[in-house]
């Protein structure tokens, strides 16, 4: 930038195939703030810490199935109970399966041993839920 100019910024128009819609300029994204001077927004609460430790597959299956215990009504961890959804639940056991499937032979024994627990534990919670 030379002196006496002003940043003017940018703006990204998407030309992508829409039609009948008039191209949209999006804002250019604000910088971040330096790091330890966190710029907390009405109604934001500033960021949490990332989890600690390399993201896993173990961690993964965990997540899907969390996810599958809440759709078959398990509590949450705040106390609350979501309600019951067999087809959101059925689908994560879905895709429990499909790993399992298309992982054999390549996961650990402590991988394989969680994934098959896992598995099991929600068949016959959703079982329980269907009847």
């Amino acid at each position: 930038m030379r002196d006496g100019e002003e940043d003017r910024g940018f703006t990204v128009t998407d030309r992508r195939g829409r039609t009948g819609d008039a191209p949209r300029a999006h804002p250019t994204p604000s910088p971040s703030p330096s790091p330890g001077h966190a710029e907390e927004r009405p109604g934001e609460r500033p960021h949490e810490e990332p989890p600690a430790g390399p993201v896993d597959l173990s961690g993964f299956l965990m997540s899907l199935a969390s996810a599958a215990m809440m759709h078959l009504g398990e509590p949450l961890p705040d106390g609350r109970t979501a309600p019951v959804n067999l087809p959101h639940a059925q689908e994560m056991i879905d895709l429990l399966t499909l790993l399992e499937a298309k992982t054999k032979g390549n996961l650990t024994p402590a991988e394989s041993s969680l994934l098959a627990n896992l598995l099991y534990t929600l068949r016959l919670r959703y079982v329980e839920k269907a009847r």
